[in-house]
């Protein structure tokens, strides 16, 4: 290998191992798992999508359209590995939008070394993703849009083309999910701060456009009342104040005392020691207590445990108080205030699905970056600790069995599931239910079978998938009487005692089981019709 060689592979080994540990992630993790709610809740819609339905008046969905239109073109190039696609291609958005982001951050700070701006992006990709399953998701798709839109947004040009699909993008970004609604406002402030009128003029304007196209689209179909009523049925204000404000205090106020040991501990370190070693320790700290809840709690609920809401509070703190001499500190608030708009659930409410600004964060409060010289052996380190930490984290795998016990290759049953593994409960369920749809017409599965029409390849007569009562909007009654007056047949899980307590949370499940009568009944399905 000649000289260049080798001074070329060093200025871009960081680049190599991002595109290696993405192979890797799409290899080992794509396949593993496979449960019949969330894993598929988005796809689902995305099947009725493509066959047909219009969200809001063909079916109650109460969030914003655009991700289960995005993640409905795969099934364009191919039906029975779209889901499949799918999976993998989340481990793409994550590490897509960790590089834009680290490159923005680079950039705008002036660190100019390709292998910081892989590091950062990789760091940011591996805890983002941490052990969480591979699925379509419109918090991962509001990110994705609006990393892009950003990154095109300021790009180092000043060309109208690119403020305007910048614009665009993040548009989408917004009609993932209504907690992005936020970010543009955020981005509006920015760029009025940086005194960029013009741009900002242009953005507000594109953005206006937009909407008005998108509230055209709605009247145009005579979807505009229930789109309005839909997505602003599961989100009153007491919700958006217990997760996007309570749930910060709620962390600092139960772990105080490790927090403040925790920061001590940092700013001695790095007051005596290294900057390599006063970030080592900021890292490690944080696999440490990954691995801690991995190894001692449920790692679906690690997140929820004030760790990275911690973080974004401690990184936005620290942003603000230099953000008052330093403008460049303000764009890290306006990516940590996109982290903070994907941590607004009512479910998985963490801001860990965007982790690179809270890495870059650490990263700058460890060194000083007008001496900063990036080491090829701390970046390793720090990359194989989280690669270790969350490889333990995945071998629980989200709501499945172990990952040693998913063995069975559920492609036998369906070929939509090719090369995906689960347990044996779940392969003899769906073989059950395959069965069952060869026996049947019309039907609907109840209550959370959510790729049960994809496989069996049928319209589903009702258009909801996950019928909890806030998915149908409490329109519990409509959707009795689109089963009554459809004469669907209904196959009934065996949903009591399940953790999400579908006595309570699906009344239209508790209807078919009370008043319905039961016409055959197998090991996992119940199946019922109308009764007469």
């Amino acid at each position: 290998m000649h000289q260049k060689d080798l001074i070329y592979l060093q200025e871009n080994s960081f680049k190599y191992l991002y595109w290696v540990l993405l192979l890797f992630y799409i290899v080992m993790y794509t396949t593993f798992g496979f449960e019949d709610g969330d894993m598929g809740t988005i796809f689902s819609i995305s099947w009725s999508m493509y066959n047909g339905y219009f969200p809001y008046t063909d079916f109650t969905y109460i969030k914003p359209p655009f991700s289960p239109y995005f993640h409905s073109l795969f099934l364009y190039i191919t039906e029975d590995y779209a889901y499949l696609i799918n999976r993998g291609f989340y481990y793409i958005q994550v590490f897509l939008y960790s590089y834009f982001a680290a490159k923005l951050l680079c950039k705008i700070f002036k660190i100019n070394s390709k292998n910081t701006v892989y590091f950062i992006a990789i760091l940011g990709a591996l805890i983002s993703i941490h052990n969480y399953p591979p699925m379509p998701w419109n918090t991962v798709d509001g990110i994705f849009f609006s990393i892009l839109g950003t990154y095109f947004l300021l790009h180092r040009k000043e060309k109208i083309w690119q403020i305007i699909l910048g614009t665009f993008l993040i548009s989408l970004g917004v009609l993932c999910k209504q907690s992005f609604f936020f970010f543009p406002v955020f981005l509006t402030a920015y760029l009025i701060l940086l005194k960029n009128y013009k741009k900002a003029t242009i953005f507000v304007i594109s953005g206006l456009v937009t909407a008005i196209l998108f509230i055209i689209i709605l009247f145009l179909n005579d979807a505009w009342d229930a789109f309005y009523n839909q997505i602003f049925s599961f989100t009153p204000a007491s919700s958006f104040i217990n997760t996007a404000i309570k749930v910060y205090y709620l962390a600092f106020k139960f772990n105080y005392l490790l927090i403040i040991g925790l920061l001590s501990v940092f700013f001695l370190v790095k007051k005596y020691l290294p900057n390599h070693v006063t970030f080592l320790y900021a890292i490690t700290s944080i696999a440490v207590l990954f691995l801690y809840f991995y190894l001692h709690k449920d790692s679906y609920h690690t997140v929820k445990n004030a760790l990275m809401q911690s973080l974004l509070v401690i990184s936005a703190l620290y942003a603000l108080y230099f953000a008052k001499k330093d403008k460049r500190y303000w764009f890290l608030l306006l990516l940590l205030s996109l982290s903070w708009c994907a941590a607004i659930s009512n479910g998985f409410n963490t801001p860990i699905h965007f982790s690179t600004p809270i890495v870059f964060t650490f990263f700058i409060m460890s060194y000083d970056l007008k001496t900063f010289a990036f080491s090829k052996l701390v970046g390793s380190i720090s990359v194989l600790c989280f690669v270790i930490v969350f490889y333990v984290g995945y071998q629980n795998v989200y709501m499945d069995s172990n990952r040693k016990e998913l063995t069975y290759n559920m492609g036998a049953i369906y070929p939509q599931l090719s090369c995906i593994k689960s347990d044996k409960p779940t392969y003899e369920k769906y073989l059950e239910l395959k069965k069952l749809s060869q026996n049947y017409t019309n039907y609907t599965i109840l209550p959370s079978v959510t790729l049960g029409h994809y496989l069996t390849k049928t319209k589903n007569p009702i258009g909801v998938d996950w019928v909890f009562n806030h998915h149908l909007a409490d329109q519990i009654q409509l959707y009795i009487d689109k089963l009554e007056t459809k004469n669907v047949t209904v196959f009934l899980e065996n949903f009591e005692n399940n953790i999400n307590n579908y006595e309570e949370t699906s009344l239209l499940t508790v209807y078919v089981k009370n008043n319905w009568k039961l016409v055959e009944k197998r090991n996992y399905f119940r199946v019922y019709k109308k009764s007469q």
